[in-house]
């Protein structure tokens, strides 16, 4: 069992990034706490770098993502399906196919 309790602050490339999870069920669009939580239809919604994104919960294998195909808000898993909550990964998904990486880590 994946369990997380959702950090919403982060650094990424210097600057702040600030995060919260909903789920949309019926419209209500809960805030979620674990990353477990986590529901077909949710979203994150990030703030950082002058940008405001919405990115919807976008299930893969091998990490959890989070994607609206400009953006792509990544935990990566670890050691037996442990999730990366300390270093996850924000993709600028560029036209040509290629992509920036933007790193970030858990603000303190």
């Amino acid at each position: 069992m994946i369990f997380l309790t959702l950090q919403t602050n982060f650094i990424c490339d210097s600057e702040d990034l600030k995060l919260i999870a909903r789920n949309n069920l019926n419209g209500d669009f809960a805030v979620v706490e674990n990353i477990t939580d986590i529901k077909p239809g949710g979203f994150i919604n990030i703030t950082w770098n002058k940008k405001d994104l919405m990115l919807p919960y976008s299930p893969r294998v091998g990490f959890i993502s989070f994607s609206d195909k400009k953006w792509d808000f990544r935990y990566n898993l670890i050691d037996n399906m442990k999730i990366n909550e300390k270093e996850p990964l924000l993709y600028e998904l560029l036209p040509n196919g290629k992509y920036i990486t933007h790193e970030c880590t858990l603000k303190n």
